[in-house]
């Protein structure tokens, strides 16, 4: 049966490793593959604070994203808006010369060329008797 004690092996029947790098787990991963300690200038820098730091980092850069990213969106909705404005402009102008075309004074010279010309005669009503 096992028994757990401090500092001594663990279930592989290895001795526990301890974190050389003081209280920072960043430096923990690091440092395996890079000698962190000494380019931090040793035990003379606190490196129990470079994790937090880190973080704050890291938020840092991703609120200059979301801002940036916000500013492109509302570049984006100004020149949309505008856009549809103009368009907006567009369609009442054509609706309106097409209303102004289909008027019989507007009609009528264009359709002489055809020669098609308008009646001056009132119109009859048609009766029908049974």
């Amino acid at each position: 049966m096992a028994v757990n004690v401090v500092g001594g092996p663990n279930a592989n029947g290895r001795p526990n490793k301890k974190n050389k790098t003081g209280n920072s787990k960043v430096l923990g991963w690091l440092s395996p593959w890079f000698n962190v300690e000494n380019v931090m200038g040793g035990k003379q820098f606190p490196v129990k604070y470079i994790d937090g730091s880190l973080f704050l980092l890291c938020l840092g850069l991703i609120m200059v994203f979301c801002r940036i990213n916000a500013e492109r969106q509302m570049r984006q909705l100004r020149k949309s808006n505008e856009e549809v404005n103009n368009l907006r402009a567009e369609y009442t102008i054509l609706k309106a010369n097409y209303m102004k075309m289909g008027k019989q004074s507007e009609l009528a010279p264009k359709v002489e060329v055809f020669g098609i010309k308008e009646s001056r005669k009132t119109p009859q009503r048609i009766v029908v008797e049974e």
